[in-house]
């Protein structure tokens, strides 16, 4: 796949995640809520802007960072793709699985509750684990040394924090049950014991035996 389709790509899954968070987003500010976002979370947020909007599109719209573009192996196109894709997935499928217990800064709500199906059964932040699939996935769609890697640098600090802060209120808010939770799943990548590899291997294996 050559390299101006992957930027199509990218762009087309920026737009989508644009259009598709202003819908959560329009019920959440018709209410007043409080800044759930500190001096330093604030300018996190600047850097994320930096690296996963303002560079890429700029990338994209021009020829500024030309000079330090890679190339990678076509066939690299397909999978990059398939993880950009199932990190958009990932993004507002977690939105609908939290539904009106979503905010974008840390807030418990007065009937607030504990989600811990759908996409939140297997990791405790699937939000930040879709940025990371997203963030990866710019690296191989974006070939250029500044701009690939942007959005995942840029990023940790601002998840680094966000998820010690978010566990702290979560803890201090449902105590033993969210401890329980932490005890049950990882953060950010599901636990080995979550997935049924034996499943996995019993569907390759009927497969090739189909093929055969």
């Amino acid at each position: 796949m050559d390299r101006a389709y992957l930027e199509i790509i990218f762009l087309c899954g920026f737009v989508l995640q644009v259009v598709l968070r202003s819908y959560y987003v329009q019920y959440y500010v018709t209410e007043k809520h409080k800044r759930y976002f500190n001096k330093k979370e604030r300018l996190f947020l600047l850097f994320i802007f930096v690296g996963f909007q303002l560079l890429p599109l700029l990338y994209v719209f021009s020829d500024w960072f030309a000079f330090f573009d890679y190339n990678l192996p076509k066939w690299l196109a397909f999978p990059s793709s398939m993880l950009y894709g199932f990190g958009i997935w990932l993004f507002f499928r977690a939105h609908a699985d939290l539904g009106k217990y979503w905010s974008p800064g840390l807030e418990i709500k007065a009937d607030h509750q504990l989600i811990t199906t759908g996409v939140f059964k297997w990791v405790r932040h699937p939000m930040y684990a879709a940025f990371v699939a997203i963030a990866i996935a710019q690296v191989f769609m974006l070939q250029n040394w500044i701009v690939g890697p942007a959005f995942l640098l840029l990023a940790i600090p601002f998840y680094m924090n966000r998820v010690k802060r978010e566990e702290g209120q979560l803890l201090r808010y449902f105590g033993e049950q969210y401890r329980n939770y932490m005890h049950t799943t990882n953060a950010l990548f599901p636990r080995k014991e979550q997935i049924d590899f034996s499943l996995i291997f019993a569907r390759l294996k009927f497969s090739v035996k189909n093929k055969g």
